[in-house]
C-alpha cells in the first residue's frame, strides 16, 4: 500500500481522505516503518515544489490525523504559531493557555519539541513540572475539569524519526488536532504561507484568526500585524498597530527566547507572579486575541486589557498550579 502510494504522488498526483487516512492508520498501528514513512513525505515535498501545495490533500491529511471517538467536547481553542521567522520570542501558545482558561476559553492546545524554534511547547511544559505526554481521554478530562490540556502531536503520528529536510510536517503539524476544533489561532511571518493556510483552515474549522508579520509569527508589539479573522461565517482583514496599546517593548530583544526550555520556564513563572514588563505585555496581547475569538471580548484591544487583569491578579498562576496539581492527581 506505501509503495502505491508514492508511486502515486511521484507520478505527480494528489492523495484522497481515504488514502490518506489508510496511511495514517497504518503508522498507528505499526506497519510502517521509518524508511517507508520518511519515503512517503520526501515524495510530497517533491512533487509540492513542483506542482504547488493542495489545500484539499492538506485539509484531508489534517481530518484524518484527528483521533476516532466522540469526546463531546465543544468550543475549543488551540493556538500555535507557524515557525520559520527570524525573531524566535517567548513561547505565546503555551504562557497563553492559564490566560484562556481563566477567561472561561476551553484550552486543547496541541504542540511538539523545539523544531524552527529555540524550544517548543513539549520542551517548555516538561520544565515547569507538566506532564505532556498524557492519553487524549485523560487530556479530555483535564480540559473539562481545569478549562485547558495540551496533547502532543507526536502522539497523532507516532514516529518522530526525522529525515532533517523540510517537509509537509511542518506546515500540517500547527493545524493539526486530535479533536473537532471550533477556534484556531496561528502566526505567521510568511504572507504567502498565511494564504495557504487560510485556504486550508477554510475546510477544517469554522472560526479562526490568522496574523502575519515579517518579523515574528505573532502579533508584533513593535510593527504592524495584519490579520485575517473568520466569525460566524463572516470574513475581515485588517491591520494591528501596537501603538494603540502603549506598550514598552523597545525591540525583540525584550521579547526573545531565551534559548533553553529551562530559562524559558523561568520567564514564563516570573510572567505568572504577576510582573509587568515587555514579555507579559507581548503575552497578554496574544491571549487577548484568543479572548476575542471566543467571543468573551468585543475586540483584541479589551482581550489585551483583560489578559493583562487576569496576570497581574496572578489568576494565570493559581490556574496553571490548579492544571499542574490536577495532572500529578491524574497521571495514573
Amino acid at each position: 500500500m506505501v509503495i502505491r502510494l508514492a508511486e502515486k504522488i511521484m507520478d505527480g498526483e494528489y492523495l484522497n481522505y481515504s488514502e490518506l487516512k489508510e496511511f495514517v492508520d497504518l503508522i498507528r498501528n505499526g506497519k510502517i516503518n521509518n524508511l517507508q514513512f520518511v519515503s512517503v513525505l520526501a515524495a510530497m515535498e517533491t512533487r509540492n515544489r513542483i506542482k504547488g501545495i493542495n489545500p484539499d490533500e492538506v485539509a484531508n491529511f489534517v481530518l484524518a490525523l484527528r483521533l476516532p471517538g466522540n469526546y463531546n467536547l465543544e468550543g475549543i481553542l488551540c493556538n500555535a504559531g507557524t515557525g520559520g521567522d527570524k525573531i524566535k520570542t517567548i513561547n505565546v501558545g503555551s504562557t497563553s493557555m492559564p490566560i484562556l482558561a481563566e477567561a472561561g476559553v476551553k484550552v486543547l492546545k496541541i504542540g511538539y519539541k523545539g523544531v524552527t524554534s529555540k524550544c517548543g511547547s513539549r520542551d517548555i511544559l516538561k520544565a515547569l513540572g507538566a506532564n505532556p505526554f498524557q492519553r487524549i481521554d485523560k487530556v479530555v478530562k483535564s480540559v473539562r475539569e481545569t478549562g485547558m490540556g495540551y496533547y502532543d502531536f507526536s502522539n497523532l503520528i507516532i514516529i518522530e524519526d526525522r529525515s532533517g529536510f523540510k517537509s509537509p510536517l511542518h506546515y500540517i503539524a500547527p493545524l493539526c488536532h486530535p479533536l473537532n476544533l471550533t477556534y484556531k489561532l496561528m502566526g505567521c511571518s510568511n504572507e504567502e504561507h498565511m494564504r495557504v493556510v487560510e485556504s486550508i483552515l477554510e475546510r477544517v474549522c469554522d472560526n479562526y484568526l490568522l496574523t502575519f508579520n515579517p518579523d515574528i509569527d505573532e502579533i508584533s508589539p513593535l510593527t504592524p500585524t495584519k490579520v485575517v479573522e473568520k466569525k460566524k461565517r463572516i470574513r475581515y482583514e485588517y491591520e494591528i498597530n501596537p501603538l494603540e496599546f502603549n506598550l514598552s517593548c523597545k525591540n525583540y530583544g525584550d521579547i526573545e527566547s531565551p534559548g533553553t526550555p529551562e530559562k524559558s520556564a523561568q520567564i514564563i513563572r516570573e510572567i505568572y507572579e504577576g510582573n509587568l514588563s515587555p514579555k507579559s505585555e507581548f503575552i497578554a496581547l496574544n491571549a487577548g486575541a484568543g479572548l476575542y475569538l471566543a467571543g468573551k471580548v468585543t475586540s483584541i484591544k479589551e482581550g489585551f486589557e483583560m489578559a493583562t487583569e487576569i496576570i497581574i491578579s496572578k489568576r494565570a498562576l493559581s490556574r496553571f498550579q490548579t492544571w499542574l496539581q490536577y495532572q500529578s492527581q491524574n497521571d495514573g
